[in-house]
């Protein structure tokens, strides 16, 4: 059975292990999107991660889990402008509002537990905490068509120094100290550990932490490290590469919950495999910390 921590303040139990709903906006996603959104919950996953900006992503929940609403946790964000005319992101109330009504009818529900500003930044937000499109967001919180409010940071270019965790390293922090925030959205993992300290500081500030990108590769020469630090060494019996990094994000307590995505069922069973058997050991977290 998967493990279940709390969000932060959120008052929300999810599972450790998450399930990131971008795949979805993939080609040819129509042919499985069915069977791996079911295979999730099947699995015993409680938390999904989506967004206006991932394509035919929230349809497909609204389609083929909406009659299942009750068995999971559901994250999405706002922001999003995707007429394709203008800035891929407004952050403004009124397209807050926009995001809100069609992800309530694409999604088939009445709320939403999670919402994120996506690829927000302070200069984003002029009026800081008090901002009108942050106002916006606590009123409908208050009606209850969303629970928890958050910041979704993106990964920004390649060409960034600090890709992918240019502005997380930079706001995450600030932003979370604005007192009106309940979760935040980060890459964090074996292979990209610079927020690490944030993570601790974010978590023991009360906010949720959602991480992604536990498993990714994002530099050609990431795909060595594993093998450089000789990972392999601390791997249990029938244990990959992609189990242990998994389970090393796990591993940090101050993670409310680690999102993995996929299309392929298999893929979805191993990362719930992975996930219970449970954190590393004090021994090995400490052993990989220090190769990694």
């Amino acid at each position: 059975m998967l493990e279940t921590r709390l969000l932060g303040r959120t008052g929300l139990t999810v599972t450790a292990l998450g399930y990131g709903a971008m795949e979805l906006r993939n080609p040819g996603a129509e042919v499985w999107a069915e069977e791996a959104l079911n295979t999730v919950l099947d699995a015993g996953i409680t938390f999904i991660d989506t967004s206006p900006d991932y394509g035919p992503s929230e349809e497909y929940i609204g389609r083929y889990l909406s009659h299942r609403r009750d068995e999971f946790v559901l994250a999405t964000k706002c922001a999003c402008n995707t007429t394709g005319v203008g800035p891929g992101h407004i952050f403004k109330a009124e397209q807050f509002e926009k995001n809100l009504v069609e992800s309530l009818r694409r999604l088939k529900t009445d709320h939403i537990d999670v919402w994120q500003i996506h690829c927000v930044t302070p200069p984003d937000l002029p009026g800081g905490a008090d901002d009108p499109a942050i106002r916006y967001m606590q009123k409908v919180k208050a009606e209850g068509y969303v629970g928890a409010i958050g910041i979704s940071f993106k990964n920004g270019k390649a060409t960034d120094p600090a890709y992918p965790t240019e502005h997380q390293k930079a706001y995450a922090r600030d932003m979370a100290s604005w007192g009106v925030f309940d979760t935040l959205q980060l890459v964090y993992g074996g292979l990209m550990r610079v927020s690490e300290a944030d993570v601790a500081a974010i978590d023991e500030g009360g906010l949720g932490v959602i991480a992604r990108g536990a498993l990714q590769r994002y530099f050609p020469e990431s795909a060595f490290i594993p093998e450089k630090a000789r990972l392999s060494e601390l791997f249990e019996e029938g244990e990959d590469v992609n189990a242990f990094l998994l389970r090393f994000a796990l591993t940090n307590p101050h993670i409310g919950t680690v999102i993995c995505g996929s299309g392929n069922p298999a893929h979805i069973r191993a990362n719930v495999r992975a996930a219970e058997r449970g954190p590393l050991s004090a021994e090995v977290y400490a052993e990989a910390c220090r190769r990694l």
